[in-house]
């Protein structure tokens, strides 16, 4: 009889375990809690510094060009003398040329000699005065000997008159006769003295007109060598600026990028030296899909990351979009199109080099204190968006309306509250009405 009840109880159980066998198993599962938080949209792309600004040093005149001792890479600070020139031949043509100008000076100086000194004018004025003077004075003395032979010649013919008259005699004739010839000739002499005495006025004054005439006589020559002394001062001018420019500087403080030359050499004005990066223009560079650049505006906020930043993103703003995209093939070998973005970056942050790897994200939108879920609870199918609901153990198939969404989180809009747990990573074992077990 014990037998036949222990034989009936193992049946029992093997059928049991049987039928617990054919029985559908919970699913394992995480489940966790609809969450509020701020879920942003972003663009995640790889980036690189570089220097916006960049400075070719050229060689600033002909010479000859010293062994430059800096290196690439080398750091050098702005206005530190990076570079110079010979100025052995520079320094010649000043020294000729202050020559030149120094005996322009003196040509200049020699006309100054030359030229009629004041007691000159004023010894010609004294000359044309005394002729003026001898004229009035042989005037004076025609008018005298005008009268002397007025009074000589009636003398004369009151003599004639007697002598014929039988009364005069024939002395006292000739007596006035001779006073007569007499008074003519003194009549003469003062004409001629007046005729001389005009002629020596005119000499006189042509004299004066040519003495006061020659203080100007030279000033053409003078202009002429103070031409030559402007034109020499401005070769100088040039001469001396070229001098200051054999010591080349540097513009900005930043590293060496380029060195073009090596030992010393001769070469001509404008020969490229030395490249030089300004550290202060320093920004990020990064290649965005064109499909994805659509949704990014200039003034965006960026996440810096990447192995040379912090543990902690830096935060930035995209400062330019470039207007056309560029063709570009991807590391595996993938055509794509893309445009070049620049972010700004303050070199006071971090101190990194041209060309250094970075990480970004460019927040294209956010949401604050949204419902959300983790993305990867969420799947799409037909066109609609669900999550798996937990509801009594069970799973229960929940369409909802996505907001914003990134990589991690998603917004929901409409199907969900704070309440619900959900499956945050649903996998093709469960179906609607599926039981589940926590993990």
């Amino acid at each position: 009889m014990l037998r036949k009840i222990a034989l009936t109880i193992i049946a029992l159980v093997i059928l049991g375990g049987i039928a617990y066998s054919f029985m559908p198993q919970p699913v394992v599962v995480e489940i966790g809690p609809v969450e509020r938080r701020v879920v942003r949209e972003y663009v995640s792309e790889e980036a690189k510094t570089r220097l916006a600004d960049e400075y070719t040093l050229d060689m600033p005149v002909n010479g000859t060009l010293e062994r430059i001792k800096l290196e690439i890479g080398d750091l050098v600070k702005a206005g530190e003398v990076i570079a110079h020139v010979d100025a052995f031949e520079l320094e010649q043509r000043i020294a000729g040329v202050e020559s030149l100008i120094a005996q322009t000076d003196a040509y200049i100086l020699g006309i100054d000699v030359q030229k009629p000194k004041e007691e000159d004018l004023a010894s010609a004025d004294v000359r044309v005065q005394e002729n003026e003077d001898r004229i009035s004075i042989a005037e004076r003395a025609r008018d005298v000997a005008a009268i002397e032979m007025d009074d000589a010649r009636r003398e004369f013919k009151r003599a004639e008159e007697l002598v014929v008259q039988g009364v005069g005699s024939q002395q006292l004739l000739d007596q006035a006769e001779r006073r007569y010839r007499s008074a003519q000739q003194q009549m003469t002499s003062a004409t001629v003295a007046i005729d001389a005495a005009r002629k020596g006025l005119e000499l006189a004054s042509l004299a004066s007109r040519r003495v006061i005439g020659s203080v100007d006589d030279n000033e053409y020559m003078r202009e002429a060598y103070r031409a030559e002394k402007r034109n020499l001062e401005a070769q100088l001018r040039i001469y001396r600026s070229d001098l200051e420019k054999t010591e080349i500087l540097a513009p900005v403080s930043g590293p060496v990028l380029e060195k073009y030359l090596e030992d010393r050499r001769v070469l001509a004005a404008g020969t490229p030296v030395l490249k030089i990066g300004d550290l202060s223009s320093m920004e990020i560079e990064s290649d965005i899909l064109s499909e994805e650049i659509v949704n990014v505006d200039e003034g965006d906020t960026v996440e810096i990351e990447g192995k040379a930043v912090s543990s902690e993103a830096i935060s930035s703003t995209v400062s330019r979009i470039y207007p056309s995209a560029f063709t570009k093939i991807s590391s595996l070998g993938i055509e794509q199109q893309r445009v070049k973005t620049i972010i700004n970056f303050d070199p006071g942050t971090l101190v990194l080099r041209p060309g250094t790897r970075l990480d970004i994200r460019i927040i294209t939108d956010e949401s604050a204190n949204v419902i959300a879920v983790p993305e990867r609870a969420t799947f799409r199918r037909d066109g609609q968006w669900y999550v798996f609901v937990v509801e009594g153990g069970n799973a229960q198939l929940r369409p909802i309306r996505i907001g914003l969404k990134n990589d991690t989180w998603a917004e929901v809009v409409e199907g969900l509250s704070e309440t619900d747990q959900i499956v945050y990573e649903p996998n093709n074992e469960i179906m609607d009405g599926s039981r589940l077990e926590a993990r």
